[in-house]
């Protein structure tokens, strides 16, 4: 593999921006149908894995992708590579949480692309694993802070809104009430659609820019 490219913040926060405007509708629909059927025993595993996986990697090289296609059941065939990468990488990440809460983040940002590569590539588990270590060193501070942002903003957000659902609730309580509960819930799908771009545009940059994607 040739030399590793290098993220720039920059130009990271904006391709998110790029992506995340672009095809703003197809990812707010696919988090909503993700996070109201995650509940479902089985089926959550194909979406977990299309949602996790094959999203970003469409989402990162400019191809459409249907809400709906989370359920197609192609996706549960790969669930025994899925758990088997998931769990070398929960174990590495909690070990390493116990022992030092630091080390613990670091390698969470440095496995963070072990399962895609798995599942997009066909690479092994400890092959992913030490794939998405190396594009991702050198890379972790930029990744932490562009989340870092991506959380102060959508904080900011939540505050507002819910100021504005007291002072709703204070002329009228239920109302102020009934607000507040579609605010939290339109901002954790919009975050969580946010978020699952920002990590597209992580994969466009470390994985498929370095020659790693499918």
């Amino acid at each position: 593999m040739e030399a590793i490219k290098r993220l720039d913040f920059g130009k990271t926060f904006g391709g998110f921006l790029q992506i995340f405007s672009k095809n703003s509708m197809s990812v707010i629909g696919t988090t909503f149908l993700y996070l109201i059927t995650v509940w479902i025993p089985y089926l959550n595993i194909g979406t977990s894995i299309a949602f996790f996986t094959a999203l970003p990697a469409r989402l990162a090289k400019g191809e459409p992708f249907s809400p709906t296609e989370i359920f197609d059941a192609k996706y549960r065939e790969n669930m025994t590579n899925f758990f088997l990468v998931l769990g070398f990488v929960n174990a590495g990440v909690g070990i390493a949480m116990v022992l030092a809460f630091f080390p613990g983040i670091v390698m969470f940002y440095a496995w963070m692309f072990a399962v895609p590569l798995v599942i997009n590539k066909g690479m092994k588990p400890i092959e992913a694993i030490s794939a998405s270590y190396k594009v991702t060193y050198g890379n972790k501070w930029i990744i932490f802070f562009s989340y870092l942002l991506l959380g102060i903003v959508f904080f900011i957000i939540n505050l507002l809104l819910g100021l504005i659902a007291t002072g709703i609730g204070m002329a009228v309580a239920f109302l102020g009430v009934f607000l507040g509960f579609i605010f939290v819930l339109i901002v954790a799908i919009v975050a969580t659609a946010a978020y699952i771009s920002l990590y597209s545009q992580l994969y466009k940059s470390l994985v498929v820019e370095n020659n790693l994607s499918e």
